[in-house]
């Protein structure tokens, strides 16, 4: 097992600014605007899970994946 980096960066083509996202299993969010604003939503993401419950489907309590819109977040996927 390792672990990924989750907070990654890359050049918006079109502006030639650097934006940051962040990954998890439920997909990749941004674009924000600094690494120190993606770390901060990944942080608030794994907040909610936790007070959410959602634990992906790992724990031996969970019985289902909530696949709940997390409307809070915006979702971007690479092209």
């Amino acid at each position: 097992m390792f672990r990924a980096e989750r907070i990654y960066s890359q050049s918006n083509p079109k502006t030639g600014t650097t934006e940051w996202f962040f990954s998890a299993r439920e997909g990749n969010f941004g674009p924000f605007d600094s690494k120190e604003r993606a770390t901060k939503e990944l942080r608030a993401f794994v907040g909610l899970c936790i007070k959410n419950g959602d634990d992906g489907g790992r724990g031996k309590k969970s019985t289902k994946l909530s696949l709940e819109p997390v409307r809070d977040f915006v979702f971007k996927r690479r092209e």
